[in-house]
């Protein structure tokens, strides 16, 4: 049986210190937290909405809209950067044709990131879950014309 989220929140006390783990459980779950849901949560936790809205915008791990079918995600954080993931994320955008942080639709979202904890590895470039190192901006269409249907 899916579990609701009534289900979901009677698992924690509602006391302000269980308002984040209770949301990370229903991202968890639903794979994001839908509008409706931060209203039962804010309540539950006895939160203004825009308190809840305005916690929930802060972490990039905790989705407030469904995820695209093509998610991909650029490592933007500093090491990234100097080797090279704005250059990267250029010729992503030249590719589909859309911007990151901008243009999300049903089918397709790029979105910039802050540290994937592969500093060494970087520019890091993530598509649906599947994470590719050392990216270079002359194998992006390669490695991101797979993900679409030609």
């Amino acid at each position: 049986m899916f579990p609701t989220i009534q289900k979901i929140l009677l698992n924690f006390e509602p006391e302000k210190e269980n308002f984040l783990p209770a949301v990370k459980e229903v991202n968890k779950v639903f794979e994001y937290v839908s509008r409706e849901n931060i209203y039962k949560i804010a309540d539950y936790f006895s939160m203004s909405p825009s308190e809840a809205f305005s916690a929930l915008s802060f972490y990039d791990d905790i989705r407030i809209e469904p995820k695209s079918d093509v998610e991909i995600k650029v490592c933007m954080s500093a090491p990234c950067a100097m080797r090279g993931s704005s250059r990267v994320l250029q010729e992503i955008e030249r590719f589909l044709g859309k911007r990151a942080d901008k243009d999300k639709t049903k089918k397709l979202e790029i979105i910039t990131t802050s540290c994937q904890g592969r500093c060494q590895r970087g520019p890091v470039v993530i598509i649906n879950g599947n994470i590719y190192e050392n990216v270079k901006a002359f194998e992006v269409d390669d490695l991101i014309g797979g993900y679409f249907e030609k």
